[in-house]
């Protein structure tokens, strides 16, 4: 996974044209889709006491967790690009069991077709994960990794889909990760 989007990172880099440094506009995104689908995760007790690792517990071992839930998300990229095509964005993401993620990162555009109208959007953040009745990924402090794919109108507004993947980088007691695949549409301003 690192080297893949190492690949994407050093292709935006060298071989993107001159159309993406036309792109010095924010954009404002919201997002619906489906948090967990591929149906990670191991860690959530059944007890009262709290936290998951067995020998905290007594020996009580930690249950599957394999449910989706509903994902809300709301990113706002900055108007300025850095090093010419890579450009800062916050976001937040929650989901209808309570978990919530706030984070901070870089993307940038690469575009396709001649109408330069289908939009791949690599990125990758860090930030703040609460659990709520969601999977526990073992920290608080948590990666994504992903990107979106788009189809950009005459009007700037794009339509299209991110996937996504959040995971702790084994940091935490444990690691699980989430996906998420998030339908978005983004308006410049």
């Amino acid at each position: 996974m690192k080297n893949f989007l190492l690949s994407i990172i050093l292709l935006q880099l060298f071989f993107l044209n001159s159309a993406a440094s036309s792109e010095n506009e924010a954009r404002f995104s919201l997002g619906v889709g489906i948090y967990n689908f591929m149906k990670n995760g191991y860690s959530r007790c059944e007890t009262a006491q709290g936290g998951c690792d067995p020998s905290s517990l007594g020996g009580v071992a930690p249950v599957e967790y394999k449910d989706d839930s509903l994902g809300y998300n709301i990113e706002y990229f900055g108007p300025k690009n850095f090093f010419k095509y890579i450009k800062p964005f916050v976001g937040f993401l929650g989901t209808s069991k309570n978990a919530i993620y706030s984070y901070f990162g870089l993307s940038g555009d690469l575009f396709f077709l001649k109408c330069k109208c289908l939009v791949v959007t690599p990125s990758l953040a860090s930030g703040w994960y609460i659990d709520g009745d969601e999977i526990k990924l073992g920290h608080h402090i948590e990666f994504r990794s992903g990107g979106d794919i788009t189809y950009k109108f005459k009007n700037n507004v794009r339509v299209g889909v991110g996937i996504f993947h959040i995971s702790n980088a084994s940091i935490g007691s444990s690691n699980p990760g989430a996906e998420q695949a998030i339908f978005k549409y983004q308006i410049p301003f």
